[in-house]
């Protein structure tokens, strides 16, 4: 389905502003950057008082945040609505993730709040602020958005505005719609939110900032926030759902859970952090250098917001959001405990050996009558036997837990359905009980 999110009224995605960077970590820019500010942190002190919107509009980064953490809220709101290109700037250039969580913790609960408050786009978007308090900021974001991008859409004349507003409307839209927690499901929040140019998006479900396992989905080509948020956040509740079942079951997972098997040890993130490609634009790999750019960023984030607590933490990638992770993992700047690839059209990486992914841990899923599967495409076979990569058993089998049959899956799109054996087998994977996956041999 072709991408017909719009290009936003008043700025360009943050996407388009960020140039990719292989092997650089968009989290961190290095010493001598245009974008990072001459002063340390701690020229910029928690116990500072800067009385003016003024005194904060030369900061940039860190010292940015840090600087507004001591205006008042009123200030703070006048400097928002005053400064939308310097706060886009700094999302778009963000400190690290280290540094954002080390400012967080430095703040009192009262700033913290007037933050939150004043500033949720900052908030909300910022790796390295906890979870749960970019949720909040989120919220509030979403709901500014829709009521700001509504008002502007009736008062707009010109029939172009108006295009570009309905698309933004719609993509804000479907985003809320994502968020609609079913009865008994996990709580869903958003926490990742860039409406402008169809759309960045990402909604945990679960908790992230005590999860004992946590799993990211990213998704293939044609897998926009406007057309398949709802789906992905859906398909993200039943990897949750299997997971927690797998718990339940008793089978015996390899990492340390305290307090017993609870909900909350799961968390799984339905991630649409990147601008899918469409069938028009999928035949190159820079929209899978840029994703792998955000894609670092945001597991930079989760290790810096759990610092010594850190979850096993597992990417599910589907189709083209493969080669997105497999990009992302080659840098040697971040490492996951366990890696999926199911529909993978490859990458420029060659072998296991190149990830930064925990021995042994790379699964390859490869259905029948996908068109996809060993094609390398973009240079590689995952599913090869010289890569390296372990089988991930996808045509049916017996669970080796209860013994039920487990379904097939067949062509591209069935890797996640309720019921299969690659959905189960990603399920036991993402809680760290991988010796008993299945792999077609049964």
């Amino acid at each position: 389905m072709p991408n017909r999110g719009a290009e936003p009224a008043a700025a360009e995605p943050l996407w388009l502003n960020l140039s990719a960077r292989t092997g650089t970590s968009v989290a961190g820019p290095g010493a001598g950057d245009p974008r990072v500010s001459a002063q340390p942190i701690a020229s910029v002190p928690k116990s500072a008082t800067v009385a003016t919107v003024e005194s904060v509009r030369g900061l940039t980064g860190a010292n940015l945040l840090a600087g507004l953490s001591t205006l008042s809220v009123a200030d703070m709101a006048a400097f928002v609505e005053q400064s939308p290109g310097q706060v886009d700037a700094l999302l778009t250039a963000p400190p690290a993730a280290s540094a954002v969580a080390g400012l967080w913790t430095e703040l009192g609960a009262s700033e913290r709040s007037s933050l939150l408050a004043a500033a949720p786009k900052l908030v909300g978007n910022l790796e390295g602020v906890p979870f749960r308090e970019r949720g909040r900021a989120n919220a509030r974001y979403l709901t500014q958005s829709l009521a700001d991008v509504t008002q502007r859409l009736a008062d707009a004349t010109d029939d172009s505005e108006r295009t570009l507003l309905n698309r933004e409307l719609a993509v804000l839209t479907q985003v809320k719609a994502a968020l609609s927690t079913p009865d008994g499901a996990p709580r869903r929040s958003l926490i990742l939110l860039d409406p402008a140019g169809g759309g960045r998006a990402a909604i945990a479900l679960g908790n992230p900032d005590t999860a004992a396992f946590v799993t990211y989905l990213v998704p293939g080509m044609n897998y926009t926030v406007e057309q398949q948020i709802v789906n992905w956040a859906d398909t993200a509740d039943a990897v949750y759902t299997e997971q927690i079942a797998v718990l339940r079951g008793g089978a015996p997972s390899g990492h340390a859970l305290t307090g017993g098997i609870r909900a909350a040890g799961v968390a799984t993130i339905a991630w649409i952090g990147y601008e899918a490609p469409t069938v028009f634009t999928v035949g190159g790999t820079g929209l899978a250098e840029v994703g792998a750019d955000f894609l670092e960023q945001s597991a930079l984030g989760i290790a810096a917001d759990r610092g010594t607590r850190r979850p096993f933490v597992s990417v599910l990638a589907h189709s083209y959001g493969s080669t997105v992770a497999l990009t992302a993992l080659a840098r040697g700047t971040f490492g996951v405990d366990a890696l999926v690839l199911v529909g993978s059209p490859g990458s420029q990486v060659q072998s296991v050996d190149s990830l930064s992914v925990a021995p042994g841990s790379v699964y390859v899923g490869s259905a029948d009558w996908d068109p996809t599967v060993n094609s390398a495409f973009f240079g590689s076979d995952p599913g090869a036997e010289s890569y390296g990569a372990n089988t991930l058993g996808v045509s049916g089998g017996n669970d080796r837990i209860t013994g039920s049959w487990l379904n097939g899956s067949v062509g591209h799109n069935a890797y996640f359905d309720v019921g299969s054996e690659s959905l189960h087998n990603m399920a036991l994977i993402g809680t760290g009980n991988a010796d008993l996956v299945t792999d077609g041999s049964e």
